[in-house]
Order: C-alpha cells, then structure tokens, then sequence
C-alpha cells in the first residue's frame, strides 16, 4: 500500500483513467504516469480514432512506439518480433506434444538465449524451438524423446540432433543421462498387454535396475534397453512377443535388442525363475561386456603367439556375443587363403629347384626344360625387333631368288619373281602403311 510522502497518510485514491494516485488528506499526487491495463481512444482531426497512452506487454523491455503499420497504432522492433513468433511456434509444438504451460515458458527462456547468441541465424527457427523444447523435457525428466518431434514436425531426426548438441554446447549445459525407466510405462502400453500390462511394467523396472548393476546400461541408449527389458519380461509373463513388437514401437535395431538380450543371458540373474527374481536379491555383479570382450580378445592374441593351436581350435575363445556364428574368426579369410596357396607354390618350387634323389632330379629336369622351352616360345621382343626380322628374312629370300645358283633355282625363282610383279602391279596406288601391312599379312 502507498503511504503519502507529505503527512504520512494511507488514504490513497486511484485514478485508472488518468494513472494518478492523490492522498485524500493533504491532496499530495503520491504517484503519476502509471502503467494500467485499461485502453481509452481518442478521435484525431480527421475523424480517426487512436488509442492513449503506450502498449507495454508481457515479454517486452520497453514500451512500443507509435508509428505506421504497427498493431494498434504502434509497431515492435525485429527482436521483439523473432521472440513473439518463437513463443507462438513453442506454443503450437507443445500443443502437439501435449506439454504443460512450464515446459512452454523455460522453452521460451532458453529461445531468448539462443536469440542473443545469434544462434537463429542460418537455421530454421522450428529446429532451434525443437531444441529448446527437447532441453526443457530433458531438465524435467518427462517421458519424450528428440524422434518425438522429429515425427511432429515431419524433420529428420539427425538434423534436429545437430542443432541439439549445437546448442546444448553453446550453453555449456550438462545434462543428465535418461533413466531407460522413464519409458517403461509408456511402451508398455502399447504392447496390448491387457490387464497385466502393470505387472509385466514393475518387471521391466526390476530387469532395468539389475541391467544397471550387471553394467549393461553404461554407455547404452535408454531405447535398447527399455525394449530389452520389456520383451524379456512380456515372455516372462507368458505373452508370446518377439523383437519385430519392440522394435517397431521403440524405433530401434533388431541387432540392437538381439545383442542386449544376449548380454543379459550372461548374468547370474538370466537364471531364476519370475518368482525368485522378485524376491531373490543377488549381490554379485558381472563385468561390462565390452571389459569380457576385450579379455576374450586378449586370450585370443596371446594363444595365437604362443601357437596353442589346441585352444584356437577348442572354441573356448569363441565369444558368445558375436550372433548365430560364434565361431567364424576361426575361419581364414581371403587373404589368408591367398597367402596358404603362395606358400604352398613356394614349397613346390622349392623342392623342384632343390631335389633330394636322381628321381627327383630328373623329374625336375624334364620339368625345368619343358618350362624354358615354353619361356623361349613365350618369350616376348619388342614391336621393333620382329620387324627388323621379318624384313631381314624377306631380303634372304629375294637374294637366292635374285641370284640362283642352278637352272632349277633359276626356274624357281623366275617364277617367284613373275608372281610377286603381278602382287605388286595389284598393289600398286596403295599406301605405305598397307604395303607393310600386305607383306606382314603374307609373312
């Protein structure tokens, strides 16, 4: 209550239209120029009516100025505006989404920030709202996930995750890792588990919270593992589910849920029956999956260098976890297999070069003599090379035809020379390239 500076009195009017507040005793104006939340017009020259005063709203730093085009006769400046249209689009996801009004005002908190880092700019303000809202449910723990206003919004999940991290690294934020609990009840009903739905819920609960002390959950999406759970305990209950249920409600891998099951097969708890699960508490707790696989590893190399051919063979290094065949790093490979038959071919060169016995010896021989014949054939000049001989040999020839030694020869290579004037006198008017390729053709 206002309390007049003058005489100290408490009885204080208020005037709405004017925004005044006078003392009734002494006649003191305690107070003027107030703001008031009613709107009074006045009508100018032309006949046109203005509002009084300056509009002031929720949000805004300072009251708008009066000015052309503006809403009421008065206009906002861009920052005003990018703030306005981001609590109205937060509004509209968030009626999607089917998010309270708190979700809605720390959205806007964290969209003001993100408006004076310049961080809307070159980015679509519905991701930036998307990010903003995603924050706000991770700090409240709800039951949403970033793939929920993917589908909202008809956006591509990666794209929203980048700006996401962006974001969340702009602000320096650390938030907590998402409790695979949180979903449990909210897939849960969508496996049409009827009235047990509660039951096979807690049970999924109870298998998360072991999966978390067994070291399963570190370093795993909350989404594998909620299926897992919910699977497991869906059969436990008798319900006939398998992974294709899950995974088309949770939108994850099959592999994925398939590779959680068997890690959790691997546990001491994978043996008990429903009952002593629920009352049964086992203190013991399993190493990680990946410290188990690194060992497995580990055993693998130090048999391989020690040549313990035995215990390669025995498949007790086979790692349970690797799917329908455990046993296929046993296997060789390609380049194995290549490298078998190189050896295999130095070993028989070897003993062909090197011979123990005259057999042998002579076996190799032969071998040797029909290879060097067969490289003497094969053995390949250049271009060059059988052109010079081919010419040097066709020069032979014309010689001993140009110069017979006896009358049979003579004969012979009068012959000889009258058929090869008839093949030039055909040939004759054609070029260079084809006479040589004529006489290579005839050679």
């Amino acid at each position: 209550m206002s309390i007049c500076p003058n005489c100290g009195s408490k009885h204080i009017e208020q005037h709405d239209a004017s925004g005044a507040s006078i003392c009734t005793e002494c006649g003191v104006v305690v107070e003027e120029n107030a703001i008031v939340s009613s709107v009074e017009f006045v009508e100018g020259a032309g006949g046109a009516s203005s509002m009084v005063g300056q509009f002031v709203s929720q949000t805004s730093a300072r009251a708008y100025t009066a000015g052309r085009g503006g809403r009421y006769g008065f206009s906002r400046d861009s920052r005003e505006t990018t703030l306005l249209n981001g609590r109205r689009r937060i509004q509209d996801v968030a009626s999607r989404m089917r998010l309270g009004s708190h979700y809605v005002d720390a959205a806007h908190r964290l969209f003001t920030i993100a408006v004076e880092k310049n961080f809307v700019q070159g980015r679509r303000t519905t991701h930036v709202v998307a990010a903003c809202l995603y924050i706000s449910c991770r700090q409240e723990k709800s039951q949403h996930m970033l793939i929920d206003f993917s589908d909202a919004l008809q956006v591509n999940v990666y794209t929203l995750g980048t700006c996401f991290l962006k974001f969340r690294r702009l602000l320096g934020l650390k938030l907590e890792i998402i409790d695979p609990a949180l979903y449990v009840y909210r897939f849960a009903a969508h496996l049409e588990l009827l009235d047990k739905a509660n039951a096979v819920a807690l049970t999924a609960l109870r298998l998360v919270g072991r999966m978390k002390r067994d070291w399963i959950v570190l370093g795993r999406r909350p989404a594998g593992i909620c299926a897992a759970a919910l699977l497991i305990a869906a059969r436990a209950h008798g319900f006939s589910r398998h992974h294709q249920d899950v995974t088309r409600i949770l939108r994850v891998c099959g592999l994925t849920v398939h590779t959680r099951v068997k890690e959790f097969e691997k546990t001491p708890s994978a043996g008990l029956t429903l009952e002593q699960f629920h009352t049964v508490e086992i203190e013991h707790e399993v190493d990680p999956p990946a410290f188990t696989k690194n060992r497995i590893r580990e055993a693998r190399a130090r048999a391989i260098q020690q040549k313990n051919y035995d215990l390669l063979t025995s498949g007790a290094l086979d790692d349970p976890l690797d799917g329908k065949n455990p046993a296929r790093w046993r296997k060789a490979g390609r380049k194995q297999k290549l490298q078998t038959a190189h050896d295999e071919l130095y070993k028989e060169l070897e003993q062909q070069l090197n011979p123990t016995d005259d057999g042998q010896k002579r076996e190799a021989g032969d071998e040797l003599e029909k290879d060097s014949s067969k490289v003497q054939q094969t053995q390949g000049t250049s271009g060059k090379q059988k052109l010079q001989t081919a010419h040097d040999e066709l020069y032979k020839e014309l010689e001993q035809q140009l110069n017979p030694t006896d009358n049979g020869q003579k004969q012979e290579a009068g012959d000889e020379l009258e058929k090869d004037s008839s093949k030039v006198q055909q040939t004759q008017g054609t070029s260079g390239k084809q006479k040589l390729q004529t006489a290579h053709d005839e050679l």
